[in-house]
């Protein structure tokens, strides 16, 4: 069936909206440059390690994200390098979980709510008018995380699952959680649901509805989804010696901060989404509007268990923010529906009504985004002195690429670097790492008796740090994660107190027009890397 005219025109106006913002919070964040060293090491050296030149090379799994890192290394394969592909597999990302809530929502009210849905009307483009002008997800549009990809899937797998498409859903299913482990939350508690407010009932009003359950499609369903994930688990197990991630021994101590950050995570998201909003909903809130509802739920649960994180704008929530959107327009359609069948002569106002609500509530977002955008901006990225803004985020990532790109270009290939932040430095400079935070170290994470920071200003997943001796053992060139960065050079009181004696300061000049600031490291003072400590 053709779309409205409405639904034309609220599709362009949908598009432009989506093009401007996401094009307004551009940036690469500099964890993605994680999963792009990864990426770069498979498609130029076939082999999934961030040390790749060090004998044997370092097998630890530092990335959650292994079908994003294969999908980067297949670009870069034919040209395409991973920070030039990564924004626009994102870009895709936000712009497909749009699209996946439009139809989760178009195939929930007729499958579930009983309406009569047909052709595309303004109506059913109230989540999507909503999204784009929301900040928690145009932000991941860009960032170079495979977190709005990983959204879109799950969307997706929720709503192919309500359509009965249920091969595609295994299938998307299985992705996302390739994508990013934490899906499988949203997708079970998603299955559960629906189990809840619609098998389970089916089954009890009618006990003949189990002999015309599709078992033959069910059974094909359930091997699309467990084959690739049960055969990424073996393969895991086989390469890196491992059932989970290392990010998931360096990252569990985030619990310990559940009361502290994982709170005000949680609330900056409740801040910034603003679901309260729905609350004039309520009275046409029922059971089947849990297939939305709980899954949202149990990913800010899972956001708070987790001890949240430092980044601003909720990367974490990315899919409950799509729910929510979703259950706004869902619960108006249905409010709609309400007053028409009392009043049929208003169908074509309440309908017109209901589309208004929706513009004013997109409005609203709009307006709030641009203040959200301009505080970033003059807050110098750090919001509210505890969350990594995009402006922050992007600085960071630049200073990293500029000094790693120096690297490469001036200090030997067998370099042995220490660093703080694994992403884009290493990334640009190709030379080898020691993670001080453990994330790509394949030791750091079991050393015995590591103290976790459970300082209510802690950074979750940054509560391990590489011991002196570890770190003194390992003897790198260059001690970066004890380093500076400054518009001025460096002076003692910089200095780590356990790097003090027989170490001298490393600086990387500023270059005017590239890089502001110094960017200095520690080095031993009897050791020549590169230009550093060189007689002149």
């Amino acid at each position: 069936m053709r779309p409205s005219a409405g639904a034309v025109v609220l599709v362009l106006l949908v598009t432009v909206g989506f093009v401007l913002h996401a094009r307004a919070w551009s940036f690469l964040c500099d964890d993605a440059f994680i999963s792009f060293r990864y990426a770069a090491n498979l498609a130029e050296h076939g082999s999934l390690a961030f040390n790749v030149h060090i004998d044997p090379p370092e097998r630890v799994e530092g990335y959650t994200n292994f079908l994003w890192v294969v999908v980067l290394a297949a670009s870069a394969a034919v040209g395409v390098a991973p920070p030039t592909m990564a924004p626009l597999l994102t870009m895709l990302g936000a712009a497909a979980a749009i699209a996946a809530v439009t139809w989760l929502i178009r195939v929930a009210r007729r499958r579930l709510s009983g309406a009569a849905v047909g052709g595309l009307s303004a109506v059913d483009l109230i989540p999507a008018a909503v999204l784009v002008a929301q900040p928690e997800l145009m932000v991941w549009a860009h960032s170079g995380l495979e977190s709005s990809a990983a959204a879109a899937l799950v969307v997706a797998a929720m709503a192919a699952w309500l359509d009965e498409r249920l091969r595609t859903s295994a299938g998307l299913a299985a992705a996302a959680i390739l994508t990013r482990p934490d899906a499988a939350l949203p997708i079970a508690t998603c299955g559960l649901a629906w189990l809840a407010v619609v098998g389970a009932p089916q089954v009890l009003r009618d006990r003949a509805a189990l002999e015309r359950v599709p078992w033959r499609r069910l059974g094909a369903a359930a091997a699309i989804f467990v084959v690739p994930i049960g055969a990424h688990l073996l393969w895991r197990h086989a390469y890196y010696g491992a059932w989970v991630p290392n990010t998931w021994a360096v990252k569990a101590f985030g619990r310990l901060l559940r009361d502290t950050n994982g709170v005000a995570y949680v609330d900056a998201w409740f801040q910034g989404v603003r679901p309260w909003v729905l609350l004039a909903l309520l009275p046409w809130l029922r059971p089947r509007h849990a297939i939305v509802v709980v899954p949202a739920a149990a990913m800010i649960a899972y956001g708070w268990w987790v001890g949240g994180d430092f980044m601003a704008y909720s990367r974490f929530f990315v899919v409950p923010t799509v729910l929510v959107a979703g259950a706004g327009g869902w619960l108006l359609a249905d409010a709609a529906a309400w007053v028409s069948r009392r009043r049929p002569a208003s169908e074509r106002v309440i309908g017109t009504v209901v589309v208004a609500l929706g513009l004013a509530w997109s409005m609203a977002m709009a307006n709030t985004a641009r203040a959200r955008h301009a505080a970033d901006a003059e807050e110098g990225g750090w919001i509210d002195g505890r969350w990594e803004g995009v402006h922050a985020m992007d600085t960071f990532a630049k200073a990293g690429l500029g000094a790693g790109a120096w690297m490469r270009e001036n200090l030997p290939p067998e370099t042995l670097i220490t660093v703080g932040a694994a992403g884009a430095g290493p990334y640009a400079s190709g030379l080898q790492v020691v993670d001080a935070y453990g994330l790509v170290d394949p030791h750091i994470a079991r050393l015995p008796k590591l103290v976790p920071d459970t300082r209510a200003k802690a950074r979750p997943g940054h509560q391990i740090w590489a011991p002196v001796s570890y770190i003194k053992k390992r003897d790198p060139d260059l001690l970066c994660h004890v380093g500076y960065r400054g518009a001025r050079r460096p002076n003692r009181r910089h200095v780590h107190r356990s790097f003090r004696h027989g170490y001298a300061w490393a600086c990387i000049e500023p270059e005017p027009g590239v890089r502001e600031g110094y960017y200095c490291c520690r080095r031993p003072r009897d050791r020549v890397v590169g230009p550093f400590g060189a007689p002149r």
